[in-house]
């Protein structure tokens, strides 16, 4: 195999060539329009400067330092790739080809990934990180990533995963924070391995579920969106899909509800109702039943766990009222739509912005249909 050793130049030229190319300890740098094809493996132990065009198809394994500057480099084997990155950045990367790309460090995205037509996967854990303002192109069943992928600030976030063979993307929507980070996992289940969940939910996938991971900021004003593929069975009512969530793996789904829904069950998307607040989401089917249920226990700031006035089944109601009272009779508390998520309960003054002392409150439920106000007491604690 024939290598070109590089001592220290930099490449300026619109097209060159090399078979393989060996950059020991040398400064190479790519202008801009330059391109460089390496139809064989690439190592570098120096220092790549990329302000042009490289095109890799055999390994790249960067031991040196790879600057992205406002270059693309472009892996596109038909054959089976390795990428060792050495946790480092690219500004612009493209995967074509037909051959898989097993990438064995974490890569940075500074840009753009543009996914064209061969599958991304991790070894050894490694992921892929979505820097803020990163886009993502393409994806598709034939391109996609199969492993982590983390994604930073605030605006809405894609996540291009997919198993190997069919391309599950999973969106968050609307984070505000800038300060947000989170890595997401898709896991398929394995034989023996079942979903289950509360009372209020039918059915959950017999075929995944998504691991969402926080690593800073919060999530709290967003929307998690998943993929249905293949999912019959569930229900024949698309209107009682939801996305469900868990702090375990397999077991205590509750609904986090539906605020949108597209497609069907064979190729769609479900967008949750509430944020993503804990670490486990997968697509489930409620029993269809619309009665409430207040669970009257509130623990605010102590360990995360019922948190707020939870009531069952009152998105299925969106022009509720409801109202808390003091054991006085004064009214503490009052909103139209409680939905459990952006409209609830936290133990604080809807009228006042003020935290409420200990103590036992009763409510009134007005579900504005017809009938009775439900009614009742809760503790705070």
């Amino acid at each position: 195999m024939k290598r070109l050793l590089i001592i220290l130049f930099s490449l300026s030229l619109v097209n060159g060539f090399a078979q393989g190319f060996y950059n020991k300890g040398s400064i190479v740098s790519l202008s801009t329009n330059a391109i460089l094809t390496v139809p064989d493996s690439l190592l570098n132990t120096g220092t790549i400067i990329n302000d042009g065009d490289l095109r890799i198809s055999g390994a790249w394994v960067n031991l040196g330092m790879y600057e992205a500057g406002t270059g693309q480099i472009n892996f596109n084997s038909n054959l089976v790739q390795t990428i060792n990155h050495n946790d480092q950045s690219f500004g612009k990367l493209t995967i074509s080809g037909t051959g898989e790309k097993q990438f064995l460090a974490n890569i940075t995205i500074e840009s753009e990934l543009d996914l064209q037509s061969s599958v991304l996967k991790s070894v050894n854990n490694a992921k892929i990180i979505l820097n803020q303002g990163a886009i993502v192109l393409g994806g598709s069943d034939q391109s996609h990533i199969v492993g982590p992928v983390e994604a930073n600030g605030a605006g809405n976030w894609l996540f291009p995963i997919g198993d190997g063979t069919t391309y599950l993307p999973v969106e968050i929507l609307g984070v505000t924070d800038a300060t947000a980070s989170a890595t997401l996992t898709l896991n398929e289940l394995t034989a023996g391995q079942t979903l289950t969940g509360d009372f209020e939910i039918a059915k959950l996938s017999t075929k995944r579920y998504w691991e969402l991971v926080l690593g800073g900021g919060s999530l709290n004003q967003s929307k998690i969106k998943l993929p249905l593929s293949d999912d019959d069975g569930l229900t024949d009512n698309l209107d009682l899909l939801v996305v469900a969530g868990s702090s375990n793996p397999l077991d205590s789904y509750t609904s986090t509800g539906q605020s949108d829904l597209s497609g069907d069950l064979t190729l769609g998307f479900v967008t949750s109702e509430e944020s993503p607040g804990v670490t486990f989401f997968a697509i489930a089917a409620l029993t269809g039943e619309t009665a409430i249920e207040v669970f009257n226990g509130i623990s605010v700031s102590v360990n995360g766990k019922n948190d707020f006035l939870r009531i069952r089944n009152i998105e299925l109601h969106p022009s509720n009222q409801v109202t808390i009272f003091n054991r006085w009779g004064d009214r503490v508390f009052d909103m139209a739509g409680y939905d459990n998520d952006q409209k609830s309960f936290k133990g604080e003054s809807s009228l006042s912005g003020n935290k409420l002392p200990s103590g036992t409150y009763f409510y009134s439920i007005d579900l504005k249909d017809n009938n009775p106000p439900t009614t009742g007491y809760l503790v705070l604690k």
